[in-house]
């Protein structure tokens, strides 16, 4: 810890995206009368129109919602989407080892169900090797400045927004890391308005590890720039994303390995906008590129073939063009989006439109999409009731159709609904949950051999406790019991969460300190995956993990331990977790 420390008081030091607060922002000088003007006077920070236009959609759960702020983000203790998406219910996440394997989930028993939206852009996969489902790994959660979940019927969609800059005094951060697993982890962040509304914005990160054991030996370097202007009524930026990752060959217990991997994910958009951020009328018309281009085999820098796989080199890439608009009027809020994609030399079109009313007793949502690339029709409508201030409930009608007869989907419908009472002001809720499943995807990631889900009709009873409570203390915890599951999912899954954050304001009545401690606690009943000569069976998962987070000013110390009592356990068959995962380091930002 105090290697960290001192190595993060040595390096450039950064800043939070949130405005300084009142009494750090600097104060002009007055230039002195007997010899002109003071060209050292510092300017006075101020605040730039932002950049782009947008609309979250509005969601409906009980008690807390899925979404986080850059700060909440962070301060989650999540170094990859998996690890936030194992706090929603519903969905069940695949890993073979620690940060730099393959990453997976599943919502509702199918692979399909889980899509990702990054500043409107739809993430495809574009590596044909892991057989349709996302490397979640690649999926850069660092770059964010804010992060929401819509958990509908029919599936979960995960919007994203890329990191943005309003203030005219730069912004700067650095973030250190270390731990277990030979983990080092390091990012740097640069941002800035200029007078006449420009922006520019520079980030990186960087980690390595290298197990000498099981836990999976690889690196990743992602950098972000983005240069615009952004006015009160409209706005044009330039961003890219680009993500290089390297794993080494993953050997498992009586299993075929994971290959190593060569990749580079590169993702751009050129995006104008117009209208205004808080109401009335807004318009946004975005350009994407999205391009993979990688090489796997048993050993990355090797390009012959091998009894494992090829080692050819493969690309590919995606044009999206996507033109929205949204109208906010009172309660109501109104969205149509068109998404066109150019891929491997074919089109589709995607339409889509969504309605929010939004009112004090509750929320009612509405969402309709013809998908023109999953050749599917989506309709589903979401609410949350609270008619009494103890007593709300949520839920959510899906129909699906299925357009083109040629993907092995059908026809079917989805919901679920929930009831919960509020006590000591935690709210205590359980519901049902149920989907029809087509013949879906299988975690080829992983190996090969695995084959794709099966029809049929999968059901669950969850139970939850959510919300805050008395003294500082809050709690997020749910189960869920499933019913014909079959493959890939388990019959009994929970999470339990226990958290205490305090920022001692008579103490520190500026609010330079802040203490944040949880305790998690996550099971998973043993887990079917199947192969033509029958399915291997992973045995029952139980882990117990920590995390502590100290603010002292701008700066956060971090400290997070994972499986504390060692338990060994396996999420893909024939690949050990680790034992013990320990990683600490700083978080440290400013305003120059």
């Amino acid at each position: 810890m105090a290697g960290a420390l001192l190595y993060a008081t040595a390096s450039p030091l950064g800043a939070q995206v949130v405005p300084p607060p009142a009494s750090e922002v600097p104060i002009p000088v007055k230039p002195k009368t007997d010899s002109g003007p003071d060209t050292t006077a510092i300017k006075p920070d101020t605040i730039k129109a932002p950049i782009g236009r947008f609309a979250d959609p509005a969601l409906y759960e009980i008690g807390p919602q899925y979404e986080w702020n850059r700060d909440q983000l962070f301060a989650t203790g999540a170094l990859s989407l998996n690890d936030l998406l194992d706090r929603i219910p519903g969905v069940t996440t695949f890993r073979s080892g620690w940060l730099a394997t393959p990453q997976t989930a599943m919502h509702m028993g199918d692979f399909r169900r889980v899509r990702i939206f990054y500043d409107g852009l739809e993430i495809d996969d574009l590596d044909r090797r892991t057989g349709g489902v996302l490397d979640l790994s690649s999926i850069p959660i660092w770059s964010l400045e804010h992060l929401s979940i819509e958990r509908s019927a029919s599936e979960l969609r995960i919007y994203m927004r890329s990191w943005r800059v309003d203030n005219t005094s730069p912004y700067t951060r650095v973030d250190v890391a270390t731990g277990n697993e030979d983990t080092n982890l390091y990012r740097g962040f640069y941002g800035k308005r200029l007078d006449n509304g420009g922006v520019l914005q520079f980030a990186g990160q960087q980690f390595g590890v290298s197990s000498t054991r099981f836990a999976g030996s690889g690196d990743n370097l992602s950098l972000l720039s983005r240069i615009g202007v952004g006015r009160k009524n409209w706005s044009f930026d330039a961003f890219v994303v680009r993500n290089h990752m390297t794993r080494d060959i993953q050997r498992g217990l009586a299993r075929p390995p994971v290959l190593a991997l060569d990749g580079t994910y590169t993702d751009a958009y050129l995006r104008a906008s117009v209208g205004k951020m808080t109401g009335g009328p807004w318009a946004s018309v975005t350009v994407g590129s999205l391009g993979f281009k990688g090489t796997t085999g048993p050993d990355r820098n090797t390009t012959t073939g091998s009894a494992f796989g090829d080692t050819l080199e493969r690309k590919a890439s995606e044009t999206q063009y996507n033109f929205s608009a949204g109208l906010t009027l009172g309660a109501l809020r109104v969205q149509v989006e068109d998404r066109f994609r150019s891929l491997l030399g074919a089109t589709y079109n995607s339409p889509s439109a969504r309605a929010d009313v939004v009112t004090p007793l509750g929320l009612l949502s509405g969402f309709a999409e013809n998908d023109g690339f999953r050749g599917r029709t989506d309709f589903d409508v979401g609410l949350r009731a609270q008619p009494l201030p103890f007593f709300a409930v949520s839920g959510s009608v899906a129909r699906i159709t299925d357009d083109i007869g040629s993907v092995g989907l059908t026809n079917g419908t989805a919901f679920r609904g929930e009831a919960a009472i509020k006590l000591f002001g935690a709210w205590f809720g359980g519901g049902l949950i149920s989907a029809d499943r087509s013949s879906g995807l299988a975690p080829v990631a992983y190996d090969t051999l695995f084959l794709p889900t099966s029809p049929g009709r999968l059901s669950a009873w969850t139970g939850s406790i959510r919300g805050a409570l008395p003294a500082g203390f809050g709690i997020d915890s749910w189960v869920e019991r499933w019913s014909g599951g079959g493959v890939y999912i388990p019959e009994y899954q929970g999470r339990a969460e226990i958290n205490f954050a305090n920022k001692f304001i008579r103490r520190f009545p500026r609010g330079d300190f802040e203490l944040r401690v949880a305790g998690i606690y996550e099971y998973r009943s043993h887990v079917d995956f199947p192969l033509t000569d029958g399915d291997i069976r992973t045995e029952v998962s139980k882990t117990l993990s920590a995390l502590l987070e100290i603010r002292i000013m701008r700066a956060v110390i971090s400290y997070q331990q994972r499986n504390l009592m060692a338990y060994q356990y396996q999420i893909v068959p024939g690949f050990e977790m680790p034992r013990v995962l320990a990683i600490y380091g700083v978080r440290w930002d400013f305003w120059n």
